[in-house]
């Protein structure tokens, strides 16, 4: 009896040293600036997010589109965003630029009209 009544006492006190400790979250915003291409984004190892971006052409201008999307990212996360074209010919109508900003270090990485994808994938610097 005394040795239950032991055992008890030390869960007990044990028990609220176990509590899982909060991870902290922050708001990350996504700008994704392209003509005709996909995008995809996702924090930590999920990949599950896609969006197209179309852009248009008005007479002899091309008008890229811009997407904007938000993310909650722990600490421990990496943050993956990538934006390719979806065919050969898109190279022609400029540029892809993607930015990130929100509680984190600003990021940016642009490609030039001869590159098929723009990709920012690593951890990030929290605020």
């Amino acid at each position: 009896m005394f040795r239950s009544v032991i055992g008890v006492t030390a869960l007990l006190l044990l028990l609220p040293s176990c509590k899982k400790e909060q991870v902290k979250e922050y708001t990350v915003s996504l700008r994704a600036t392209c003509y005709d291409c996909v995008v995809q984004y996702a924090a930590g190892p999920d990949r599950g997010r896609y969006d197209t971006l179309h852009g248009a052409i008005e007479g002899t201008d091309t008008l890229r589109e811009t997407g904007d999307y938000a993310l909650t990212m722990r600490e421990d996360e990496d943050l993956f965003f990538r934006a390719c074209r979806l065919s050969p010919d898109s190279g022609r109508f400029g540029s892809i630029a993607l930015d990130v900003t929100g509680e984190v270090q600003p990021i940016s990485e642009m490609v030039g009209q001869e590159v098929d994808c723009a990709v920012i994938n690593r951890s990030v610097q929290f605020r």
